[in-house]
């Protein structure tokens, strides 16, 4: 499977194209353009993972709106460094999921059915096996953990990027058992290409993921034995929002509805009468099994649907995505993400109007957010970051042109800051709200993180950890080119604290600090001493 890890269009060139595509003026340009002036890193921090020194040299050349416009179209291979792009071109993870699941699925099979039919009895070695297997497991899940990271800091297509982490917290699938391997899939395969499309192509693409269907149970939905739970989360959490008016019968016509969407991780052959054969669709690991599914007509808001098998799927799929209730739930939380915790009503109604005008068209919703007077007014109010903006924003503003050949630290981080990367148990995903992470918990743990980014994180220019190690061509087809997906370890040199006190970062942040932070800061005797203020202080904190 290609990830967006190839030499692209050179991002110069997108951003000319990109501002030659736009009309000469837009009401708000002139307000974006202004604010994002005042407050430069703050806008960057708002439109991506948080300000570098090649995005602030573009912002400074081209201005806000060009900036904005290149952002907004998707980019399908970012260009990404070459030493980056080595890291992760030939990653086990990004193989397709029929070579990587399966595998897993028979052998741990293979494991237990030999202790159930009494072929070992040795259980401290059942126990190993199951061991090595979950290791193996966990070392694809911090691959993609690895993977995402890396492009968070790298990538230029920043506002997909971080759009990506969005979607991915809004349709939240927890890691357990066997979605960890497969998140890589579901962030390149289901999140990133439909990011800025049309939200209904993104719905329908999680809703025919098997990472959703597993996580959420409805791989279990059948007639006769229906299984609610991913229809309510559907309603409740990923399109209509709570309080929208549907009821109890609606969950229950929408879960008969998604009866025999499942999965099948062992590639079993599905049998099923003649008469069915021609409804049967089979999609790498998705199956619809219209023996499983209920044909009978059903009444979810307010609308008759028949069964017509995945038609019918597609129907209360753009039911449930063109409903104006639908509308206003993503863009409020779309707002609350990139805005203030509690958006302007104002500037929240004409986004709700772009996506009725545009079919949900999420570039177009975006850019109506991003050029209201609410946003220009709110760079001057900046929000408190959450975990995976706090860390990621450190590091592109300290690393000075390093490539950083162990990730494990940051994942580390995230750990410690209590956002672990596809660690969210509950399906409502990580909270969006700024107060949601100003803890005094929170904040020691973010002096600790501070401290040991600015003091160089050498560790992060280390031998790269183990799972990124895998050779991926183990597992994979004998065609699959022979190649290293990173440098074996080697002896690296201590490297000193960066001198972040004349990165183009801080010198473009400088002119909004408050006096306490320039006073704290005039203090710092050392090196590590000054990064660590500043990247801890409250302006850094927030944006």
């Amino acid at each position: 499977m290609r990830i967006w890890l190839t030499l692209g269009v050179l991002f110069p060139l997108l951003v000319g194209c990109a501002a030659q595509a736009q009309p000469q003026a837009r009401a708000g340009d002139a307000a974006l353009n202004a604010a994002a002036r005042l407050h430069p890193t703050v806008f960057l921090d708002r439109i991506g993972w948080g300000a570098d020194a090649v995005q602030l040299r573009e912002l400074s050349q081209i201005g806000a709106t060009r900036l904005l416009d290149a952002q907004l179209q998707p980019q399908a291979h970012p260009m990404l460094r070459p030493a980056v792009r080595r890291q992760l071109e030939n990653l086990e993870v990004n193989l397709p999921l029929e070579q990587i699941i399966p595998p897993l699925v028979r052998e741990q099979h293979a494991i237990h059915l030999a202790q159930r039919d009494g072929q070992t009895t040795d259980v401290a070695q059942t126990q190993a096996e199951l061991q090595a297997l979950n290791q193996r497991k966990n070392q694809l899940t911090q691959q993609a953990m690895a993977q995402q990271l890396l492009l968070a800091v790298y990538a230029p297509n920043q506002l997909q990027q971080r759009l990506t982490w969005f979607w991915l917290n809004h349709f939240n699938v927890f890691r357990g058992g066997n979605i960890g391997p497969m998140m890589a899939d579901y962030i390149q395969r289901v999140i990133a290409p439909h990011a800025l499309g049309h939200f209904r192509d993104l719905l329908q693409a999680t809703m025919f993921s098997p990472q959703m269907l597993l996580y959420l149970n409805n791989a279990q939905n059948a007639r006769g034995h229906v299984n609610e739970n991913y229809a309510r989360e559907v309603m409740e959490l990923h399109t209509l929002g709570v309080g929208a008016g549907y009821t109890q019968a609606d969950v229950t016509n929408l879960a008969r509805v998604l009866t025999g969407l499942g999965v099948d991780l062992a590639e079993r052959p599905v049998r099923v009468r003649p008469a069915l054969r021609d409804e049967l669709w089979l999609r790498g690991l998705v199956v619809f099994n219209p023996a499983r599914h209920d044909p009978d007509p059903k009444l979810v808001l307010g609308q008759t649907l028949h069964g017509r098998g995945l038609d019918e799927i597609k129907q209360v799929i753009a039911l449930l995505a063109d409903d104006p209730a639908t509308a206003r739930h993503v863009s409020f939380e779309l707002a609350q993400y990139f805005v203030a915790d509690h958006p302007d009503p104002v500037m929240l109604n004409a986004m709700v109007r772009t996506w009725a005008q545009t079919n949900g068209d999420i570039a177009a919703v975006l850019r109506t957010m991003f050029t209201s007077p609410q946003f220009a007014t709110s760079l001057g109010a900046p929000q408190f970051k959450d975990p995976m903006r706090y860390v990621v924003s450190a590091v592109r503003a300290s690393l000075d042109g390093g490539v950083i050949t162990n990730p494990q630290p940051l994942i580390g981080m995230l750990y410690k800051l209590g956002e672990p990367l596809y660690g969210r148990q509950t399906p409502d995903g990580y909270p969006l709200n700024s107060g949601a992470w100003d803890s005094p918990g929170q904040l020691t743990m973010r002096f600790e993180v501070a401290r040991l980014i600015g003091a160089g994180a050498s560790a992060l220019f280390g031998p790269p950890p183990p799972f990124l190690r895998m050779d991926a061509t183990a597992n994979a087809a004998s065609t699959m080119p022979q190649t290293n997906a990173v440098p074996r370890p080697g002896t690296y040199p201590h490297l000193p604290p960066p001198d972040l006190a004349r990165s183009a970062v801080f010198l473009a942040t400088e002119p909004a600090l408050s006096r306490p932070t320039l006073q704290a800061l005039a203090q710092a005797d050392q090196r590590v001493s000054w990064n660590a203020l500043w990247l801890s202080s409250p302006e850094f904190m927030s944006d």
